[in-house]
């Protein structure tokens, strides 16, 4: 007799071959209360979990109807829902990340989903905190987090046995850290990739005692000229100014992604959301870990949530979400290997400590969940956060520009952005 995960397994290797652009039958009348649109974004691989998620949910309820609207680039997710609510014509559900999710709470075009999901019988106590709470504003859940995914070490296996280095390994220092990716860096390989980012960052200034921003809930600045917060920028800068992590030619040639499973990078910082495309590389030995460790350890959260727009077919959409978020929705994500489930029921299943699929130390994806941290929930974040990443990049490359400079630079140019922001939350 197949169990309860073969068979939702069965059915994500069927939908999974799919290449459709949206999923569900040909749409119904106009109006239909039972047919509803999901957009979300992601390659082939990520959104695998979604398709397969829509088709155990048809097939459950049984004359619904739910077409897959399914965008590559994330940024390119974002311009298309912004520009779908200025049409009046929004996705019944869209999937965003928790640090994008408040303009549009902010536009008054999410329809806040707790009361909805405890009608549905919903117990948001079976999930985990953290991303419960980034979701919620106004004292209101707003979106329904499925997954909490945290920043970890993916590393190569081979390379680090062919420089003879140790795994990473809970509490590994920096200077570990520094050393490996020394070692690793040889030729063309780098030891590590470390994207110029504000959410990659981070990670660093909070381990070390700093903080990013002078208030989490109701920022005004960045506080990185704080010792603590510039210590931890600076060493991040320095690994790039000493091409332990890939130059900007090189990255020009090829992401980060493509040199780790070409065997140009030992290590690689990244969330859950790399997992399901390197599952698809043969001969590819890899692994997670820990991030390396200064004063104390610290993650930052990674979570994506199910939004209802306002004014579309709510109760319709309520539904499908009690459900993509439940345990048969996220044993099929978790199976997908792009979410880490924020169920603790299926977190702690096969489904996701499958020891049979890489990663084999998926465990330290939940040991994570406890030291998780998030950035702030503003309107206005998104775009902070591409001013910074314009200026930490110009940090990382150019080895004129000084830390200082760069700080100085950042808060002005972020000032006005961290205002306009303070005048939207709701």
């Amino acid at each position: 007799m197949r169990t309860p995960i073969a068979c939702l397994a069965a059915v994500l290797l069927v939908v999974a071959g799919c290449s459709n652009e949206t999923t569900g039958a040909e749409r119904g009348t106009p109006g239909d209360p039972s047919a509803i649109t999901l957009q979300v974004s992601g390659e082939r691989e990520e959104t695998a979990a979604y398709r397969a998620i829509v088709q155990a949910y048809e097939n459950d309820h049984a004359g619904s109807d739910v077409e897959l609207v399914q965008v590559a680039e994330k940024d390119d997710h974002l311009t298309k829902l912004a520009t779908s609510f200025a049409a009046g014509d929004p996705p019944d559900v869209f999937l965003v990340n928790f640090r994008e999710y408040s303009q549009f709470v902010a536009r008054g075009a999410v329809q806040p989903i707790g009361d909805l999901l405890e009608e549905r019988g919903v117990d948001l106590g079976d999930y985990y905190e953290a991303p419960v709470e980034a979701f919620s504003l106004s004292g209101e859940l707003q979106c329904m987090p499925q997954n909490v995914s945290s920043l970890v070490t993916y590393y190569n296996v081979d390379l680090f046995q062919r420089a003879g280095v140790d795994e990473p390994r809970a509490g590994w220092t920096w200077e570990e850290f520094r050393a490996t990716a020394e070692a690793l860096t040889r030729g063309d390989v780098r030891g590590v990739g470390i994207e110029p980012s504000i959410i990659r960052v981070a990670p660093f200034v909070w381990s070390n005692g700093g903080d990013i921003v002078d208030d989490l809930d109701e920022p005004t600045r960045f506080t990185l000229e704080m010792p603590a917060a510039r210590q931890a920028v600076e060493f991040v800068v320095r690994m790039a100014h000493d091409e332990l992590i890939p130059t900007e030619r090189e990255i020009g040639a090829q992401d980060l992604e493509t040199r780790f499973v070409t065997g140009k990078l030992g290590m690689l910082l990244s969330s859950r959301r790399d997992t399901p495309a390197f599952r698809e590389v043969r001969g590819l030995n890899w692994d997670v870990g820990p991030l390396p460790v200064s004063r104390e350890q610290v993650g930052i959260l990674h979570s994506d949530a199910y939004c209802i727009s306002t004014g579309t077919n709510v109760e319709a959409a309520a539904d499908f979400v009690a459900f993509a978020a439940g345990e048969q929705g996220q044993t099929l994500a978790a199976l997908a290997g792009r979410t880490v489930p924020s169920l603790r029921s299926v977190s702690s299943s096969g489904a996701f400590l499958d020891p049979t699929q890489p990663p084999r130390n998926a465990q330290v994806f939940l040991d994570a969940v406890s030291t998780l941290r998030r950035t702030p929930v503003i309107p206005t974040w998104p775009e902070i956060e591409d001013v910074a990443e314009e200026y930490l990049t110009r940090a990382f490359y150019d080895t004129s520009y000084t830390v200082d400079r760069f700080i100085e630079e950042l808060n002005a140019a972020t000032a006005p952005l961290f205002a306009e922001g303070a005048e939207q939350l709701p």
